[in-house]
């Protein structure tokens, strides 16, 4: 199976899963909490349930990191092949009704991220893309903002976040969130990484951090990100593939502002572990 047929498998079985969380919306049966401000729903369940049973259906033999386990399920993580999900990036937003969510599939291939696709089934919109391959939003190619780098940029700079649950982490997120709260035009938290990277794809915001995310919520973005021309690291600069859990995305303008926010905040302590 190539990149572009592994691309409309994976298109379509986020379109599959966008109708039922649609229908579901507002309706998310019993509620699991995972740990402070995460949950799991029954009907992220059966969401998730609808995307396994599809890719293995059309790619029988290729290996499944759904974000929702079950945990002791055995996992080859240097499988050939590996699908990558998160059934309903931004589930706090979608068991409150909220709707600003999305679902993400992406497809690593020797160890490569080589195929992304986040969809937003309220919206209606699409972004995907694959190596190689201009970036798109609902078929209709997209790229990070291109502006002039400067102070005053980053003065009318839009940026967005999403906060870690709780620890350490949650701390340093705070402190950096005021930080740029007095720099930038405005800050926004999300509710949905995948969305939020996808958003600096599109142009639609300047920049986008994370301090605690998980392989999941930001591998479809990514590819979707580095097709678009955006720029994604770790909090500290490093590469985001090694990442333990920080990102900062953003167009190439705003990179370096974005970075030097993190890293002055991560470097007063003890910063990543």
């Amino acid at each position: 199976m190539d990149d572009k047929e592994a691309f409309e498998i994976a298109t379509r079985v986020a379109f599959r899963a966008g109708r039922l969380a649609r229908a579901r919306l507002g309706d998310p049966e019993y509620l699991k909490w995972k740990g402070l401000r995460d949950v799991v729903s029954g009907s992220v369940m059966d969401v998730q349930a609808l995307i396994v049973s599809s890719l293995q259906a059309e790619c029988p033999g290729d290996s499944i990191l759904a974000e929702e386990g079950p945990d002791d399920e055995p996992l080859d993580a240097n499988a050939e092949r590996l699908w990558i999900v998160d059934p309903i990036c931004g589930s706090l937003n979608y068991v409150h009704g909220i709707p600003f969510f999305a679902i993400s599939i992406a497809l690593r291939v020797g160890g490569q991220l080589r195929v992304g696709v986040v969809h937003n089934p309220v919206a209606e919109e699409t972004f995907a893309a694959r190596i190689g391959e201009v970036a798109t939003l609902n078929g209709r190619p997209i790229t990070a903002a291109t502006v002039a780098l400067g102070p005053e940029f980053w003065e009318q700079a839009l940026i967005a976040t999403d906060l870690p649950h709780s620890g350490m982490r949650r701390d340093q997120a705070m402190q950096i969130f005021r930080l740029f709260a007095g720099e930038v035009q405005a800050q926004h938290i999300m509710g949905s990484p995948a969305l939020g990277l996808c958003y600096v794809a599109a142009g639609r915001l300047h920049a986008y951090w994370n301090l605690e995310a998980n392989p999941w919520d930001v591998a479809a973005a990514c590819v979707i990100l580095e097709q678009a021309g955006a720029l994604v690291s770790d909090a500290e600069g490093g590469s985001w593939h090694l990442s333990t859990g920080s990102y900062v995305a953003a167009n190439p303008a705003s990179h370096t502002w974005a970075l030097r926010g993190t890293k002055t905040i991560l470097g007063k302590g003890a910063g990543l572990s």
